[in-house]
């Protein structure tokens, strides 16, 4: 009996220290952060009186489609009398070079004074002067013309709504919120005492809630400075802890991933 129970006590002894110093599995760093997407304000170059809304939120949208307009009224007329000093001015101008010509052979002849030939070629050079101030504001009001017309920036999707017709804007007010197709990353936060377990290009394993696909990623920014907790992940552990801020970047990223969704990252120590 004491034989077996000293064999008991040595098999425990022996079992103890192979499970303190047995090598250890190296768990798979897991961090936490959310979905970033690029996304526009878009806005009117030009203030004006709101005329159409061709989107609702959620539509999808293409680089080059109209988004809205403005009541275009007041451009086309500043427009339509630019053009008419344009003409005015081409008029003008054709008008002081035939009075110039006479002026100049006159003066080759000498039946005209000197004074009068230079008072004629300075009103040619004022002419076309005028001539390229008209054009010059025809430029402008074409342009404010265009501005009143409100294209997409880029491929994506409605995400806000802003405004409604007949609302009285000015130059710079948003009108939709877009998101933008293409690139998408997730901000995370990493503690200092994990930040040499990755470095940039660091491959990575991204889950969402419903872990209907596992989505591939890599590191793509680490921040260089320190920064508090975030309080959108903060929790009563990690009130004072100094965080670093990482970029992963979603090499195939669907449209499935949504602005803001919390996501679990995963990769290896």
């Amino acid at each position: 009996m004491k034989k077996l129970f000293f064999l008991l006590v040595v098999l425990l002894t022996f079992g103890g220290i192979y499970y303190y110093n047995r090598p250890q599995t190296e768990q798979p760093l897991t961090l936490y952060g959310n979905i970033d997407i690029r996304q526009v304000n878009t806005a009117f170059r030009v203030g004006g009186r709101l005329e159409t809304m061709n989107f609702e939120e959620g539509d999808i949208v293409h680089k080059g489609d109209v988004l809205a307009t403005l009541d275009d009224d007041t451009f086309i007329n500043a427009q339509n009398q630019a053009t008419a000093k344009v003409a005015q001015a081409v008029a003008s101008l054709e008008n002081a070079k035939r009075i110039n010509n006479r002026k100049q052979a006159l003066c080759k002849t000498q039946n005209a004074s000197k004074q009068d030939c230079d008072n004629a070629q300075a009103a040619q050079e004022i002419a076309e002067a005028d001539l390229e101030y008209a054009k010059s504001s025809a430029d402008v009001t074409q342009t404010a013309l265009d501005d009143a017309t409100l294209t997409a920036p880029s491929d994506g999707i409605v995400l806000i709504r802003i405004l409604e017709p007949g609302t009285m804007i000015s130059a710079g007010v948003p009108v939709y919120t877009i998101s933008l197709s293409g690139k998408m990353w997730v901000r995370a936060y990493i503690k200092e005492t994990e930040l040499g377990k990755v470095k940039i290009g660091s491959p990575v394993k991204i889950y969402t809630d419903s872990d209907t696909k596992i989505y591939n990623g890599h590191i793509g920014f680490i921040s260089s400075t320190a920064e508090f907790t975030p309080k959108s992940i903060e929790t009563a552990s990690l009130r004072t802890d100094l965080v670093y801020r990482l970029r992963i970047v979603i090499d195939d990223a669907d449209d499935y991933l949504k602005q803001g969704m919390p996501v679990t990252i995963k990769l290896a120590q």
